[in-house]
């Protein structure tokens, strides 16, 4: 598993019993008490038998909201740029295999990545949780 990975979700999944279930259970709150996580992202965690799997739904144009000239600015920034990736989202669609790849993650043994068709469509990421704590 990707060492990003591990880093990333180790504040909730390594840490107390208590804080891995209610991260597990409640995982937009638990998130959102380290990083922020905009409204139009849409964060879950999903039990299928015996694999635990958080997704993270992040649309491909975000939504309109605030009309101020900041506000379309930041819109036009996270469309444009990830401060992460530091690709923009169509570059990410169309190339997202190396550019994970490039950050040690590989995809589908890592991370899933799932694009709806569509400019209002989302891309998805999907971990497996049970694998990345289990180790």
């Amino acid at each position: 598993m990707a060492f990003q990975l591990r880093e990333f979700f180790a504040p909730w999944l390594k840490s107390s019993p208590e804080r891995r279930d209610f991260f597990l259970r409640h995982p937009r709150q638990a998130m959102e008490e380290i990083v922020g996580v905009p409204d139009d992202i849409y964060v879950d965690v999903e039990w299928i038998k015996e694999q635990i799997w958080f997704q993270a739904s992040i649309p491909k144009l975000p939504g309109d909201g605030d009309r101020s000239l900041v506000a379309m600015r930041q819109r036009n920034e996270r469309l444009n740029r990830c401060p992460v990736l530091r690709v923009s989202g169509q570059e990410f669609i169309n190339n997202h295999i190396q550019i994970l790849a490039e950050h040690g993650m590989r995809v589908p043994e890592d991370v899933v990545v799932l694009i709806d068709p569509g400019a209002d469509g989302y891309i998805h990421f999907r971990i497996r949780l049970d694998v990345l704590y289990s180790s």
